[in-house]
């Protein structure tokens, strides 16, 4: 309900409150209008082998972190007891594939020599990108803000728009408002085709990753 105060009304009862902030991120839905022409929930997924003890030199001499520059991207680091933690793949829709299948396919790709390596742990979940990858920052009204979308780069920018967030909230709206006059581009397709049009071209520029192109 607009105005001074918003009521979030649910079928269990309603809240009123000074300010509300969307932050559903991938799970958002159709909550606000706004946001689903602009913002699409994917799914990612990682795994983490056994403990690979000296053999973990040979898969990274450094402490470091890695991505590669496919577009459905791979990234992995070693963990501080030597396990690999190796993530990638993507799927569309609120439904998991075989996580363990699809994760080690591409680590097995990078690692051949880790084919007898135990997978002791899988996990996915559900993150949102944008068109042009920045952050979704919108303010539906103006004690209304909604914020998420960070396309897999959340570590670092959700921090970030957590604290724009809080200024603004605080009375101090420069920064948020700077970030959500970035232009978002819609997703192609109207509300029929949209969808159907992500999951083409995802899994367009995925072949394009498996032939190396």
């Amino acid at each position: 309900t607009p105005g001074a105060k918003v009521t979030l009304r649910t079928a269990g009862g309603s809240v009123t409150a000074d300010h509300v902030i969307l932050a559903g991120n991938g799970y958002l839905g159709g909550l606000e209008p706004g946001y689903p022409a602009r913002v699409m929930p994917i799914n990612n997924f990682i795994l983490a082998t056994e403990p690979l003890g000296d053999r973990a030199k040979d898969v990274l001499a450094e402490p470091v972190a890695v991505a590669d520059s496919k577009f459905v991207v791979n990234y992995w680091r070693l963990s501080d007891d030597n396990r690999l933690i190796f993530g990638g793949g993507e799927s569309y829709g609120y439904h998991f594939p075989d996580i363990l299948k699809t994760v080690r396919a591409p680590m097995l790709k990078i690692y051949p020599q880790l084919a007898d390596a135990k997978i002791t742990h899988a996990w996915g979940g559900t993150l949102a990108i944008t068109m042009n990858r920045m952050p979704a920052l919108l303010r539906p009204q103006a004690n209304v803000l909604a914020a998420s979308a960070c396309s897999g780069h959340g570590v670092a920018l959700s921090t970030l728009t957590g604290k724009l967030l809080a200024e603004t909230i605080a009375g101090d709206a420069s920064g948020f408002d700077l970030l959500a006059s970035i232009p978002q581009p819609r997703f192609p397709g109207g509300a029929a085709l949209r969808w159907p049009l992500l999951v083409l071209a995802m899994t367009w520029y995925g072949m394009r990753d498996r032939l190396g192109l």
